[in-house]
């Protein structure tokens, strides 16, 4: 909260909320509760001191700056500015206030970050050097002196911000009380052998929360990455709808304007910060200086039922609980209770009042479990009560996780109905735990304190209830609560259990999908459609600003749902599998690159054998064995060799083939081209249209006309599903059961015409048919291409060998990919897709010796010139009354061209059984992320035969 930290220890000082406890008045849970008015409730604070027994989370080798509670470990430093996710885009050093010493200058961002990475770890050796010298009585000067350099680090970073803030030095400001406090003194080693481990960690506490207060940033405290929350996630939400959460609790002094909607009940400051405290954690904004609230955003109505004694009647409470709830309050906190008990045997009058239950299903009801560290035993009569589904009780953990010493549990007690405890009325079923030790809270005098107890964790859990509310602020009370219950993250004994109810709370679990198996998508006529496996795999697929493109999808929660819009980005497989399948193509290139032949002049993958099967007159029928592309995953892996069988008459050149296998290389007619990966969409440049349907079945016809002019006409298919295998039992599973196996089929017509003995030039049209994808990609569940999609593809190509020594071979393609809509219903091509693929290729032989030959190759694999998918679905068009309507969306397709260059060498070492293999390919241009290699690859084999 914007309000200067008070300079001078008492400020910044951890203190317990004293005063205020009357133990007269406190029920123990076997005590008669009659709701007659003359039952006391107490908040939950009092003698629940963060620095004494059981309570301190300090004891043994627990230390704040080692370990889960250090605030600037990882992620969750404030001071790496917006490239950091615990901040997102807010800029932590921001300020209304015009301080001359932040300028351009300012340490900030460079030292304070530093410093604290620096000093944490010093200040856990310091304290296990502490721990030895006072278990042996041993000697305190090194002790001594390590405190000194850390008080000298301190100042060179802080001194200036403290001078300009208070016009003191960082002694004068606040550190000479302090030390004193504790009864501390540097330049007196021996003062040191009377502080325990607990003011050890309260002096170092209080040490970094008085500097904390001249950074000009937001506290960061230990529950916030133990909830899963951070100001960036919490900013992300707050053009949703302003919650209003309802506090009940002691009237408040001091709360930001913007939060502030009014006070009713006791409105006298009765000198106890506890309402103050609550509020802070609920809903203090992040503005650059104090406390940090779950809901910056939320909006809060006070009501205090206390009087000067600082206890209140069922009666008052009653009249907060009505007053607060018809106030259109969609959360109300209730850091109070009964002492010994977890919920009171009142609270179910409270809540049968017609006053109250006339409001109460909007409403998320908090209530604080207490802090006599009891489970509760008693069964509760809820007969009649409307609040159940809309109600969490909430406990305290310590920020190692554990339940607090002094937090009540649910025990088995149960909210029975006419004596019977139905399915989801145990209090276990209702309870949930958050933080609650040393929680740093707004002290209601401008400045900052730590306390401890339940009342301190219910607000973490109202806080998240107020950003759930506000992002979906048609759900109810009950629906709100079971986000909050239903994502809290399991502790104790698995399922819901009597210590730790659901669990932790969770705000980023609540802000996500409690079960994405049950997400779904609407289409344009509200049609539900299965959105449980959410990708698009592979392929050439590129999507500009893929980041900036949604799809809506939903879950049902309760009689109503919520929705949730993911980034396109992040549905593509690619981007969550980067690193895999750049190194499994690299490998398999690798291999390929490093095992291919040197056949004269040019490079080739294949190795086959042929026999002659018949020939009668001028029919000759072949059948021929070759290498399979490793890549292939269509109906010739099974075989695992490519098989043909070729008709040829040889009279009139006329033949006819048909196989399994690598139908693009046995339907091209180029002969420079004999690298498997020259015809792959993703790696080559030569017809990758074609490329798309093969891998399995092919059949073509060859015959001259006019001439030298040779026709062909060929089809090839491929029928390939993504599949794993499972290690051990080695059974293939499909690797996403949401996306149907890649179907395609493709027509070709092939022109070749030699220009002269060393030059022929080749055009070729291809009609592509995909049934199941999209330019190889596919998608899964509601993004789903399955329907069709049609590619014509046009390919000029060239070969020409100007020397024996020296071979050319180029080819280019242009298409064009259209289709209606795909049958999932919410894609289709909102623009014609138009791409391009090139390469050249030159081969050298006898470039060292008569045995060796290299080959240089510049490759632009299919790339989308211009196209767009147009996306639409159903989404939330209000914010405040989840009313749908039609979502319509285009995404333009393309990105940065890809271009490689590639070198391949291969030579034999003074005989054939010695071989040596050489290649390098770089990447030129193109978008990294979507490179399936590294930018640059190179790779070395060799090989010798015995």
């Amino acid at each position: 909260m914007r309000q200067y930290l008070k300079s001078g220890a008492a400020a910044i000082a951890l203190m317990s909320l004293t005063g205020a406890m009357m133990p007269a008045h406190a029920q123990e849970s076997g005590d008669d509760a009659n709701g007659d008015g003359l039952n006391f409730l107490h908040p939950y604070r009092g003698d629940i001191n963060p620095f004494y027994g059981d309570i301190n989370p300090f004891q043994g080798d627990i230390n704040p700056f080692r370990g889960d509670i250090n605030p600037f470990y990882g992620d969750i430093s404030p001071f790496w500015g917006d490239i950091n996710p615990f901040w997102g885009d807010i800029n932590p050093f921001y300020s209304d206030d015009s301080n001359a010493f932040w300028g351009d200058d300012s340490p900030y961002g460079s030292d304070i970050s530093p410093f604290w990475e620096e000093i944490g770890p010093i200040w856990g050796d310091l304290n296990s050097e502490w721990n030895e010298a006072a278990a042996g009585g041993g000697d305190f000067v090194t002790i001594a002196e390590g405190m000194n350099a850390v008080i000298d680090r301190a100042e060179s970073v802080f001194g200036a911000a403290i001078q300009e803030q208070t016009g003191q030095n960082m002694d004068e400001a606040f550190l000479g009380d302090l030390m004193a406090r504790f009864g501390i003194d540097p330049d007196d080693p021996d003062s040191l052998a009377s502080v325990s481990v607990g003011q050890r960690s309260e002096f170092f506490l209080t040490f970094y929360d008085s500097l904390m207060g001249f950074t000009g940033v937001d506290h960061v405290d230990h529950w916030m990455p133990a909830i899963n929350w951070s100001p960036a996630m919490a900013a992300s939400y707050e053009w949703g709808w302003a919650p209003l959460v309802g506090v009940l609790d002691f009237s408040v002094n001091s709360v930001d304007y913007r939060s502030f909607r009014g006070q009713r009940g006791e409105r006298d400051y009765l000198g106890v910060n506890h309402g103050n405290a609550v509020a802070s954690l609920i809903g203090a904004p992040v503005d650059g200086a104090g406390v940090m609230g779950v809901a910056p955003h939320a909006a809060m109505h006070f009501y205090n039922p206390f009087d000067e004694s600082h206890t209140a009647s069922w009666a008052d409470v009653a009249a907060g609980v009505e007053s607060l709830a018809k106030g259109r309050t969609s959360v109300i906190n209730m850091s109070l209770g009964v002492r010994g008990w977890t919920l009171h045997q009142n609270w179910a009058d409270v809540f049968r009042q017609n006053r109250v239950e006339r409001y109460a299903d909007g409403v998320t009801f908090v209530i604080a479990a207490g802090n006599g560290g009891r489970a509760q035993t008693v069964d509760l009569d809820w007969t009649g009560v409307s609040v159940l589904d809309n109600l969490i009780l909430v406990g305290s953990v310590d920020p190692m996780g554990n339940i607090s010493s002094f937090s009540n549990t649910p025990g088995e007690a149960c909210l029975l109905t006419n004596g019977v405890c139905e399915t989801g009325s145990r209090l276990m079923d209702r309870f949930l735990v958050a933080p609650g030790e040393l929680i740093l809270v707004d002290d209601g005098e401008g400045g900052v304190t730590r306390v401890s107890g339940t009342s301190f964790a219910a607000p973490l859990v109202s806080g998240a209830a107020a950003l759930v509310k506000g992002w979906w602020f048609w759900l109810d009370g009950s629906e709100v609560a079971d986000v909050l219950l239903l994502s809290a993250r399991d502790l104790g004994e698995p399922g819901v259990d009597a210590v730790y109810g659901h669990g932790m709370l969770d705000v980023a679990g609540a802000m996500s999908p409690l079960d994405s198996d049950n997400l779904y998508g609407l289409d344009r006529r509200n049609n539900p459609v299965e959105a449980a496996e959410l990708i698009i795999t592979g392929g050439r697929l590129s999507l500009r600003y893929s980041n900036r493109r949604y799809v809506t999808v939903f879950e049902d929660i309760g009689d109503s749902f919520r929705d949730f819009s993911i980034a396109v980005d992040d549905l593509i497989v690619g981007s969550s599998l980067a690193d895999s399948v750049a190194n499994a193509y690299a490998e398999q290139y690798i291999y390929e690159r490093t095992s291919a032949s040197l056949n004269g002049t040019r490079f080739s993958d294949i190795n086959s054998a042929s026999r002659v099967l018949s020939q009668r007159g001028n029919l000759t029928v072949t059948a021929t064995a070759s290498t399979l592309d490793p890549s292939n995953v269509g109906y010739a892996r099974d075989l695992g060799f490519h098989a043909g069988v070729e008709l040829t008459d040889t009279e009139s050149g006329r033949s006819m083939k048909f196989g399994v296998g690598e139908g693009a290389l046995a339907l091209s007619s180029q002969t420079g081209f004999n690298l498997f990966s020259d015809h792959r969409p993703e790696s080559g440049g030569v017809n990758p249209v074609l490329g798309f349907a093969s891998g399995g079945a092919y059949a073509a016809s060859t015959f001259d006309m006019d001439g030298e002019l040779q026709v062909s006409f060929g089809v090839t298919t491929t029928h390939e599903q993504a599949l794993y295998v499972m290690p051990g039992t080695g059974e293939e599973r499909a690797l996403f059961d949401s996306v149907a196996p890649y179907q395609a089929f493709a027509a070709n017509i092939d022109l070749s015409y030699p220009l002269s003995d060393l030059v022929t030039v080749n055009g070729s049209l291809t009609q592509l048919h995909e049934a199941t994808g999209l330019l190889g990609a596919q998608g899964g569940s509601m993004l789903a291409l399955e329907g069709g999609a049609d590619t014509t593809g046009l390919t000029f190509g060239l070969d020409a060998q100007p020397s024996a020594r020296i071979s050319l071979s180029a080819s280019m393609t242009m298409a064009q990919t259209r289709t209606t809509a795909f049958d999932g219903g919410l894609l289709d091509i909102a623009e014609r897709i138009a791409s391009t693929a090139a390469q050249v290729s030159v081969g050298y032989q006898a470039l060292f010796s008569n045995n060796d030959g290299v080959r240089f190759s510049m490759v632009q694999p299919l790339h989308i010139e211009s196209g767009a998918l147009g996306y639409t679905g159903m989404a939330v068009t209000d914010r405040e009354t989840g009313e749908l309507g039609v979502q319509s969306d285009t995404w333009e397709l393309g990105g940065r061209r890809p271009v490689y260059a590639e070198v391949i060498y291969a030579t034999q070492l003074g005989s054939s059984d010695r071989r040596l293999s050489v290649f390098s390919r770089q990447q030129l241009s193109g978008d990294a992320q979507a490179s399936e290699f590294s930018a640059a690859t190179s790779g070395v084999r060799f090989e010798m035969r015995f």
